[in-house]
């Protein structure tokens, strides 16, 4: 049972680590930061409707997630999702 334990403990600990390829090179998410889908250059439409946001002029995707809105896990550091509140104001901007 101890091993057990043991075994577990160490499992937890090494996903922790920074995500690494195969031949132990760090993943390109790793590599180009937290903010991968540039969701900073976006902070100044923080507060304002998401009409004052053009996602037409993005090459990437984009996700609008309406307050309690349904999304899916998959993770996509490209991708950049759009918070909104309850009157379709911008909340926050994040990768993912």
């Amino acid at each position: 049972m101890m091993r057990w334990w043991a075994i577990a403990t160490l499992a937890t600990v090494a996903a922790c680590g920074p995500a690494v390829t195969d031949n132990g090179v760090p993943s390109r998410a790793e590599e180009e930061g937290p903010d991968i889908c540039k969701a900073a250059n976006h902070a100044d439409l923080v507060g304002q409707p998401i009409a004052a946001f053009d996602q037409s002029a993005l090459d990437q995707p984009v996700r609008i997630i309406p307050p309690g809105g349904i999304v899916t896990m998959e993770y996509n550091p490209k991708r950049l999702n759009v918070d909104l509140d309850s009157s379709d104001n911008i909340v926050r901007f994040w990768c993912g």
